[in-house]
């Protein structure tokens, strides 16, 4: 009697409830459907047959393979980062779950100063758009109450695809010309990256070079190459045994090191010597020893692209400002200074029958001499008159020895 009672208390409620879901699915079939259990509409449902995830609103979960999959685009900020780390773990040969990879994806972008993702989305987003553009299947496996993700070949990665026979030929030319350093510290991995690329390739003998370059790798000091390249890197002060080849004997320098330059075939340091802030520089032929110095480093300001742009060489003074240097040349020698050109300004003036006549904006310094000098009759210097008047200087005195 307790149960008949019971029944009968809750028929009406019942009636009038599926009554008030008909109502309202007359005007909104779609939504209110009394026959389908509601399901929540954020939730995320992943379809074994097809792989995909999809945001249904209100369906049968039995017709759920009839609805259309929803293609999301990938959220773009920091959207390689987060590849790189989802690729890194999910090839690991441990699956993680989702909280475990969001934690990974985190980490990573906080240490590059970046949002942190909060959004579940964007984690199922990424896992599938892996699957659609890297055609791969990553594994999802229960493991308790959470899904874990792992790709079914744990050889996988999406940064280690094939490479072109295009691609290696651009990385082989690329390479070539990287071999101007080869036999150089710190520059060894050139080799067996060469090496590596010819067995890629299917090669069985190593390709013929292409390319040369002057090399200045037996040079005398060049053993001293990496050491200083290492301490302009981590802005570490170092100490010279330094001799010039004017000293009787050689000197010991506390230097703050900032850059090194190579001209006519020699490696030149650029730093700061002791408490000096004018800049000098020591050619790495007269060092006899380095080691670290322990004193603090000093930094400089100084932007080297635009510190050379007035020079010719390596050789500029303190304050010292470029000039307009004005050289004329005969006519049938002109075509080998326009085709190799001085310098980034030079520039045409003048023209007649027997001359050509060039302006430079450059600072004067013993490097512009040498080559003026090495030019010997083939060149006159108009101006300025403090360079034309060395020059004639330098002549005459080598001369004497004729």
């Amino acid at each position: 009697m307790a149960t008949t009672r019971s029944v009968k208390s809750k028929t009406p409620i019942f009636f009038i409830e599926l009554l008030f879901r008909v109502i309202l699915y007359r005007f909104h079939p779609q939504r209110y459907n009394p026959y389908v259990r509601p399901i929540r509409t954020d939730a995320i449902i992943f379809r074994e047959n097809e792989k995909s995830w999809t945001r249904p609103h209100r369906v049968n979960v039995n017709t759920l393979s009839l609805q259309k999959k929803i293609r999301t685009m990938p959220n773009t900020k920091n959207y390689s980062t987060r590849l790189r780390v989802l690729d890194r773990c999910l090839r690991s040969g441990h699956a993680y779950t989702g909280n475990e990879l969001t934690a990974f994806i985190n980490e990573a972008l906080e240490l590059r100063g970046e949002p942190k993702i909060t959004s579940r989305t964007t984690l199922m987003d990424d896992l599938l758009n892996i699957e659609n553009e890297y055609h791969t299947t990553i594994i999802r496996k229960k493991r308790g109450r959470q899904m874990t993700y792992y790709y079914e070949d744990p050889e996988f990665s999406i940064f280690s695809e094939e490479l072109s026979e295009d691609d290696f030929l651009h990385l082989s030319q690329a390479l070539s010309i990287l071999r101007r350093f080869k036999g150089m510290p710190q520059f060894e991995w050139m080799e067996e990256l060469g090496a590596r690329m010819n067995l890629c390739m299917n090669n069985a003998k190593q390709a013929r070079a292409t390319v040369g370059f002057e090399s200045s790798l037996y040079n005398k000091g060049m053993e001293y190459f990496t050491p200083l390249f290492d301490a302009i890197r981590k802005k570490q002060t170092v100490e010279l045994r330094y001799q010039s080849f004017k000293m009787k004997e050689p000197q010991t320098l506390i230097v703050h090191p900032y850059y090194l330059k190579e001209y006519n075939n020699r490696w030149f340091l650029f730093c700061c010597t002791g408490d000096y802030t004018n800049l000098s520089n020591y050619p790495l032929d007269r060092i006899l020893a380095i080691k670290p110095a322990q004193v603090p480093f000093r930094d400089t300001d100084i932007n080297f692209d635009d510190y050379f742009k007035d020079v010719i060489g390596v050789t500029k003074r303190e304050g010292q400002h470029a000039e307009k240097v004005l050289l004329k040349f005969p006519k049938n020698e002109y075509p080998y200074v326009a085709t190799k050109p001085w310098h980034g300004s030079q520039h045409k003036v003048a023209e007649d029958e027997q001359s050509v006549t060039i302006e430079l904006d450059v600072v004067l310094n013993y490097e512009l001499e040498q080559k003026i000098l090495s030019w010997g009759d083939y060149v006159e210097v108009i101006g300025p008159q403090e360079l034309r008047d060395k020059i004639k200087d330098r002549i005459q005195s080598s001369l004497k020895s004729y």
